[in-house]
């Protein structure tokens, strides 16, 4: 007997790999959707870079700091560094395959979750249980966007050995095409996968246009957004949310304590500012508020989730050095004219975010939940 159809109660193991904060907000909204349907199981997410991150997010999980083998190199501006990658997956199977049997002889769980730690699915196997993934690129589709190449044949066909041996994928709205095709035998297209909003108290009750500037978790915004808030004073009707680490103190801005989720103010603002992370995208998407997305270095994610919502009128780019030195100047332009178009298909799109409840019902349905 399964089980969830049992008296006993069930457990989950989560992989979260350790670049982008993304990825664990989406687990977090998946885990909030199974506990809506099944309150008998227990979860353990385990990640290293966040771990600490994981109570502000989910209530009630054991946390497992360990790094889950999955990473790579950045140069200052958020570019990859070609050969730092290549030292770091020249070993790869090898500790790929160390991996496995360490964590095939720690997990005790009924099922497995993972955004794309590869490892997470051959674990799964072996331990004879279900391994479902969630993301909207895989590893092997980035590391083949990079030019000069950065992995070798054998870490490419570990991935994808892996990735066979997961029950299901799925993928959200704007994952790229060919990761849909060469995975269309294990693919699930899904909605959009956020979380419920927190209520915030710091939004300020005025007639000024709400504009949060959001960096992304390993900084690499900050220097061009101390620039940009040095102007501010110059933009009397914006009112800007920033984080209070800026120490920006101007009468139009209002600072956000490091420690709060930035997204939760994104239903609140007029435009958000950010790096083109899905995630935030996602948010912005769902609860209907522009977005005005950064330019940046060559990131493959970045390019293509920049490329798809700019083609679907959602939001709209500002090159990096125009954010940080044109700011005062390009915004209330861009207010005044590109900005009610997007709010117009903002409000009127139908791409549809209840993706986190989708995956949770079609999981609980496969590992036997009714």
């Amino acid at each position: 007997m399964s089980p969830l159809n049992s008296s006993s109660r069930a457990s989950c193991k989560i992989y979260v790999s350790d670049e982008g904060y993304g990825p664990l907000v989406r687990q977090s909204a998946i885990i909030s959707s199974i506990r809506r349907f099944s309150n008998q199981i227990d979860f353990t997410l385990q990640t290293e870079r966040f771990a600490e991150s994981v109570p502000r997010l989910i209530d009630n999980i054991e946390v497992s700091s360990v790094y889950n083998n999955i990473s790579w190199a950045k140069q200052a501006d958020g570019a990859p560094a070609i050969e730092e990658i290549r030292a770091i997956f020249a070993d790869y199977p090898e500790r790929a395959n160390a991996y496995v049997e360490r964590e095939c002889s720690s997990v005790k769980a009924d099922f497995i979750l993972s955004d794309f730690v590869y490892e997470a699915f051959p674990v799964a196997a072996r331990l004879g249980i279900p391994a479902f993934g969630v993301a909207h690129f895989t590893w092997d589709w980035f590391f083949c966007k990079l030019f000069p190449p950065v992995i070798n044949d054998r870490v490419l066909e570990w991935f994808f050995a892996c990735a066979e041996q997961a029950e299901v994928l799925y993928f959200p709205p704007f994952t790229p095409g060919e990761i849909m095709s060469h995975y269309a035998h294990k693919a699930r297209r899904v909605p959009l996968i956020v979380r419920e909003m927190r209520s915030v108290n710091n939004v300020q009750p005025n007639d000024r246009f709400k504009v949060l500037i959001m960096d992304s978790g390993s900084g690499l915004l900050a220097p061009h957004i101390y620039r940009a808030l040095s102007r501010v004073h110059l933009l009397p009707d914006f009112q800007f949310y920033i984080s209070s680490r800026f120490q920006c103190e101007a009468d139009n801005v209002t600072n956000i304590d490091p420690n709060e989720l930035f997204s939760d103010y994104i239903p609140h603002m007029d435009l958000v500012i950010c790096r083109a992370g899905f995630n935030t995208i996602s948010e912005c998407i769902a609860y209907r508020t522009p977005f005005l997305l950064i330019g940046e270095a060559v990131n493959p994610e970045m390019s293509e989730n920049m490329l798809n919502l700019k083609k679907a009128q959602l939001g709209s780019l500002v090159a990096l050095e125009s954010f940080a030195n044109e700011l005062h100047e390009f915004l209330p332009r861009f207010v005044d004219h590109e900005y009610r178009h997007i709010l117009h298909m903002m409000n009127e799109h139908a791409v549809e975010h209840n993706g986190a409840d989708i995956i949770a019902q079609d999981i609980l349905n496969r590992v036997g939940e009714v």
